[in-house]
């Protein structure tokens, strides 16, 4: 078992990255009673846990996606066919995902055009009232 310093040290990882971890259900510690303190030991296995969840998050995964993940595959290792199965079916989600930004980067656009026409079509020096 392992301290939260010491998983956060090898992990390359705060202590407070760790808590959060924690908290969104990613990893799992147990607590135990020390004197009047409460210690939470972590089992080495974490350290592959975190590993696992950087690389989703390298997929595009937030962390909030990458917890149902965890819980359908754990530790289970792919075969070479589902982990292929897997990133195909990643790589359609992010290419949506670039294709919807494409779209808003287009009407972004179209809406600076628009506004620089205009600014560009008002006169230099506005007519004083008189």
């Amino acid at each position: 078992m392992m301290l939260i310093n010491e998983v956060a040290k090898i992990a390359g990882m705060s202590k407070d990255g760790i808590r959060h971890y924690e908290e969104m259900g990613l990893i799992a510690s147990t607590p135990r009673q020390a004197g009047s303190k409460v210690y939470r030991d972590y089992d080495p296995a974490v350290l592959e846990t975190i590993e696992n969840v950087r690389q989703a998050q390298q997929l595009g995964f937030s962390l909030k996606e990458i917890a149902p993940l965890l819980k359908t595959y754990g530790t289970a290792r792919l075969s070479p066919e589902q982990t292929i199965e897997f990133l195909e079916a990643r790589l359609v989600v992010v290419r949506e995902k670039q294709a919807a930004l494409r779209e808003v980067e287009t009407f972004i656009c179209a809406k600076l055009a628009r506004f620089r026409n205009a600014k560009a079509a008002e006169p230099a020096i506005a007519p004083k009232a008189r």
